[in-house]
């Protein structure tokens, strides 16, 4: 299984951008969420199956383009 990536994913995605998360509990992928806002170091994402916006922010290490 993919590990999350040590170097920094730069933060810039566009809002509605598919993503992965990295569940540490499984080491999978997750995906299912979009991007809807980030800022200097985090993203705010969006879960698709019900349209919820997380309420943690998430590090770029634990994602990645879906």
């Amino acid at each position: 299984m993919a590990e999350p990536s040590s170097r920094r994913v730069p933060v810039g995605w566009a809002r509605g951008t598919p993503v992965a998360v990295h569940n540490s509990f499984t080491s999978r992928w997750v995906e299912g969420f979009v991007v809807e806002s980030s800022d200097s170091d985090a993203y705010r994402l969006r879960r698709l199956s019900d349209n919820a916006v997380l309420p943690a922010p998430f590090p770029p290490e634990v994602l990645r383009q879906a």
